[in-house]
């Protein structure tokens, strides 16, 4: 299992669209892509934090196509959400992505 988590400010006023675009973006990775599955999640202090599940790094790094952020490979409704959802993220609170790889999880036994 391979996890990727993103995390960030929201701009006031934008959690409404930034919630739509998630879930557009995490559907299409999940029914297209193969992640297994993405969750989002706002914490109390205002940080937005998603994360999608793949069975693997080498499903993930494959499902994003390129070089480039959002790659021409993607569909346009997607690559337009994915900027979208970029535009909603508060610039000067941006947090760097995390990768990490699920060593134990209780859900899987």
């Amino acid at each position: 299992m391979f996890a990727v988590i993103y995390r960030g400010y929201v701009k006031h006023g934008r959690e409404v669209d930034y919630k739509k675009l998630w879930n557009k973006i995490a559907c299409y990775f999940v029914e297209q892509r193969g992640a297994l599955g993405s969750c989002l999640h706002h914490t109390e202090d205002g940080l937005w934090l998603a994360y999608s599940r793949w069975p693997d790094k080498a499903t993930r790094d494959a499902s994003w196509p390129g070089d480039s952020a959002p790659s021409d490979e993607l569909p346009v409704d997607i690559r337009e959400a994915i900027s979208a959802i970029k535009d909603c993220l508060d610039d000067s609170c941006k947090l760097p992505e995390i990768c990490m790889e699920v060593i134990d999880d209780l859900l899987l036994k």
